[in-house]
């Protein structure tokens, strides 16, 4: 995670984990070598000559990121005291645990089951975890019969493949199978990786191909990395998927908006 600024944002939830309210800046810290480069890069990145100056700058791109996202920031933040106080207990949690799992492979699984709750606060309609491991379909024709109930025809997986491209499938709640549209989420338990997320989309769109009633660009394909993603790192180019991170999971507010003439 080359930012500092997200790097600060989760030394905040850290904080925030014992005490629901603390003031966080470098003299009060204990500052050991990571944290003190912390407020280095923090003060380079945003520009700013002081760390306090620095953490107030942070804070407001951070409020924008989330806010781009329909998301609050999730945890209030007093400039005049240096004060930070956690607002949503839940996302600082699961932020939490993210940075401990990210980039270990054998917990890429739990990565995947806790996008899926995060996904279920921004969700409608239905999510369906697929992927492997497949606990309870571990032979290909029970997962394509599975699939089937999701308007796929039985040739999603052949031969020795393991599942088709598929974490998590969101059907949405508009239409009906087999023609309802569907955003399928390809999970990545690491830091954002262009190549990776090219060869994941790759053999989702292969699977897609199969389903029966929408062609396979209805369809809407989803990398989420273990990461926090920016525009100026994923560049101008057009991408073929939605690229998303830990701050696409953030809580809705509000939960639904509308825009009318």
């Amino acid at each position: 995670m080359p930012s500092a600024i997200f790097e600060f944002f989760e030394a905040v939830a850290d904080e925030l984990e014992t005490e629901n309210s603390t003031v966080l800046n470098r003299a009060n810290m204990e500052l050991d070598a990571a944290h003190d480069l912390l407020f280095q890069n923090l003060r380079d990145e945003t520009g700013s000559a002081a760390s306090e100056d620095a953490v107030a700058r942070a804070v407001r791109i951070l409020t924008d990121h989330f806010a781009a996202r329909g998301s609050p920031l999730p945890f209030s933040y007093d400039e005049s005291s240096g004060r930070f106080s956690a607002v949503d207990t839940e996302y600082l949690s699961f932020i939490r645990k993210m940075r401990e799992i990210r980039s270990i492979g054998k917990r890429s699984s739990e990565f995947e089951i806790s996008v899926l709750g995060r996904l279920s606060v921004r969700a409608t309609g239905s999510l369906h975890r697929v992927g492997f491991p497949r606990k309870r379909k571990k032979k290909s024709s029970d997962f394509n019969k599975h699939l089937k109930r999701l308007g796929f025809n039985g040739r999603v997986l052949v031969g020795n493949e393991k599942d088709g491209g598929f974490d998590i499938l969101w059907a949405l709640p508009i239409g009906d199978h087999p023609h309802r549209p569907l955003v399928s989420v390809q999970c990545k338990n690491g830091l954002y990786n262009l190549g990776e997320a090219h060869k994941s989309v790759g053999t989702g769109s292969s699977s897609l191909s199969q389903h029966l009633g929408l062609q396979t660009t209805v369809h809407v394909p989803c990398v989420l990395f273990n990461d926090y993603l920016s525009k100026e790192q994923l560049g101008q180019k057009p991408l073929s998927f939605v690229p998303l991170g830990l701050s696409d999971l953030g809580s809705l507010s509000p939960a639904i908006t509308t825009e009318s003439l």
